[in-house]
């Protein structure tokens, strides 16, 4: 038998990282008074392990069904072609945004049993959310309890082709120190769940809860433990959901699912980031393009610009990193000698679309331009192209199929003169 030997740790409570001693600041992420005082109740071994079997790669067999296809096209888009068996998946995202809506849509479309442990919700709130979304399935079995243990042990007479946890921060088990949502119960509950998951082949999902910084909350090796974390973004006041990977073991992570939220759940935005050619936007309007995965999307640039009324001037952005909108700013002063130092700059990406790709930069530099000059742009034109510090315009090795949609579409794209210099020529 192995005996139990409780220890003192201080873990932090923003990175989860672990000290034997406590600390001002942690040594992991720099942060300061965030560590705290956690019972590690780690086992003792008072017999030797047993050793292991090596397997041949040529000798381990794979099942030709290895992904469970979900009928929502977006979802199997943004996984990489569906569930992988015996993968375990966590998805965040902020309260409200359409998570649990999601992964019932989801589980209704999936083949077999699937099991959803219901940590936070009665099961009559899930019924209340099933018939608003239409999708009332036999299949679906509602477990009501938050023990982990019990869960597991319960499940594995049924054996599902789904599991689905919401939230892995509500569910607990004895075996640990402290109450649900820890650090050290959440990593517990987690690796219970990958191990059930690979010793039984069952596809898990976890949805897990995000911090304000928008991380899920918990331990970040929570993030390398499991096969894939996806996030799911969007505005609460609008209608569009984006499905992001940031790490994704069975596919791409760079492809995004796309949703608009409708009374009857997420529906698949097959028409996002399409527009046809304009002869004037507004000032301070302009379009680009940018590559999500498999897919190109047009997206409007919006920018204000006005003369402060503070000593130091506003800059601002919805959308877009508030870093690089400093950048530009020094980017356009410096090089088309505009003098934006007494004023507020305000940038937005339409649609609720958070802007990642730099390819992008040009278009938000006009429209900054725009709306200084009180001068509208072109809608028949594409502006695309990173611009680095020297004022210079780059393209990256996917600019090609941009511009050819581009072409395609009706737009002229603009990055032929390299440089912003060039661009802002004449305008």
């Amino acid at each position: 038998m192995s005996k139990k030997a409780n220890r003192v740790i201080w873990v932090c409570r923003d990175c989860g990282g672990e000290h034997i001693n406590w600390s001002g600041k942690c040594s992991y992420c720099g942060n300061w008074n965030t560590l705290a005082e956690m019972k590690d109740e780690a086992l003792t071994p008072d017999r030797q392990s047993e050793a292991l079997e090596p397997i041949s790669i040529d000798k381990v067999k794979i099942d030709t069904k290895t992904r469970l296809i979900s009928s929502i096209d977006e979802f199997n888009l943004a996984l990489g072609g569906g569930i992988v068996k015996g993968s375990v998946i966590l998805i965040g995202g902020q309260p409200g945004i359409g998570k649990s809506t999601l992964i019932w849509q989801v589980a209704s479309t999936i083949g077999g049993v699937v099991c959803y442990v219901s940590a936070e919700e009665s099961p009559q709130q899930i019924k209340i959310r099933a018939e608003r979304l239409g999708k009332i399935s036999k299949n679906i079995l509602i477990f009501d309890g938050r023990d982990i243990d019990s869960i597991l042990s319960s499940i594995k007479k049924l054996s599902p082709s789904l599991l689905i946890v919401d939230s892995i921060q509500t569910v607990s088990s004895s075996e640990v120190s402290g109450t649900a949502g820890n650090i050290l119960q959440v990593r517990y509950c987690t690796l219970k769940l990958i191990d059930y998951a690979k010793r039984n082949s069952v596809a898990t999902i976890i949805i897990g809860h995000v911090t304000k910084e928008g991380e899920v909350a918990g331990p970040k090796t929570l993030e390398h433990l499991v096969d894939g974390v996806f996030y799911l973004e969007g505005v609460s006041s609008g209608e569009e959901r984006f499905l992001r990977a940031t790490k994704n073991r069975f596919g791409p992570t760079d492809e995004i699912g796309i949703f608009e939220m409708r009374s009857n759940g997420l529906i698949s935005a097959l028409n996002f980031g399409r527009m046809k050619p304009s002869t004037i936007l507004p000032e301070g309007v302009s379009r680009s393009a940018v590559i999500e995965g498999s897919r190109v999307i047009l997206l409007e640039v919006q920018a204000l610009v006005q003369k402060s009324s503070s000593v130091i001037p506003r800059r601002n952005s919805v959308g877009y990193d508030l870093n690089r909108l400093h950048m530009l700013c020094a980017i356009i002063s410096k090089h088309l000698n505009l003098d934006l130092s007494n004023m507020d700059v305000f940038l937005n990406i339409s649609e609720g679309y958070k802007l990642r790709s730099t390819m992008a930069d040009a278009a938000c530099a006009m429209s900054i331009i725009s709306s200084f000059k009180n001068q509208p742009l072109s809608g028949e034109k594409l502006y695309i192209g990173e611009l680095d510090l020297s004022g210079a315009l780059h393209l990256s090795s996917s600019a090609k199929k941009i511009i050819k949609l581009a072409e395609k579409a009706g737009f002229t794209a603009q990055y032929k003169n390299h440089s912003l210099a060039g661009l802002a020529k004449g305008f």
